[in-house]
């Protein structure tokens, strides 16, 4: 009997070792990892993140979730920035809240102004955002293009400075007329802390919230 009892033993922590050699992961293994990755994230990474979120979620509410299910102009001229991001170099199509407005907008690149009409604040210098603009719609678009915005930390993001000329302006300084099938080219002027360096930035047209426009990483 104790000869029964011993094997019986035996058997059970041979299969209980067998068991314990299952290659797939344990639900505590797979939060461990899981955990393990978020802690390892850069802060850089959560922002982009949270930035993305954000921004998606600014489009969905300004346009709503059907805007294109609707086969009228007024549709047609109510859609979301198409592509919603892109990076320097790429093109970025815009609608208005004045229905017939489309401009395909172009970011060319940065640059620093040498010379301006008015000197920056101390401790802080202009950044340029070089765009081009071409008009695809049927309205003529005349707009100051103040809904822009550059973001240079995160939660921080400066507004397009007014009334200022530099070399590279060539009238987006003031308010801007594009007629239809016309293109125009100049830059928007920033003000941002001397040490900082852009790394979003956002343009609407006309009404359209800032949040909802196009944007592009720098």
């Amino acid at each position: 009997m104790l000869k029964l009892l011993g094997a019986i033993a035996v058997l059970a922590a041979l299969a209980s070792g067998c068991g314990s050699s299952d290659p797939a992961p344990s639900a505590a293994r797979e939060q461990t990892a899981t955990a393990t990755a978020t802690a390892t994230a850069s802060p850089e990474a959560e922002a982009e993140h949270r930035f993305e979120a954000g921004h998606s979620r600014a489009v969905r509410e300004y346009y709503g979730h059907d805007a294109a299910a609707h086969d009228n102009i007024e549709a047609e001229y109510h859609q979301p920035p198409t592509p919603a991001t892109g990076t320097i170099g790429d093109t970025i199509t815009l609608t208005g809240t004045n229905i017939g407005v489309r401009v395909r907008v172009t970011l060319t690149g940065l640059v620093d102004p040498a010379i301006a009409s008015r000197p920056p604040r101390a401790g802080t210098r202009y950044v340029g955002v070089n765009l081009r603009l071409r008009s695809t719609g049927i309205t003529i678009l005349e707009d100051e293009l103040d809904n822009a915005r550059l973001t240079y930390a995160p939660r921080r993001r400066a507004r397009p400075v007014r009334g200022v000329k530099a070399v590279c302006s060539h009238g987006f300084n003031r308010p801007v007329r594009i007629d239809v099938s016309r293109r125009a080219r100049g830059c928007l002027l920033f003000e941002v802390p001397a040490g900082k360096q852009p790394r979003q930035f956002q343009l609407a047209l006309e009404q359209v919230p800032a949040e909802a426009g196009g944007r592009w990483r720098l």
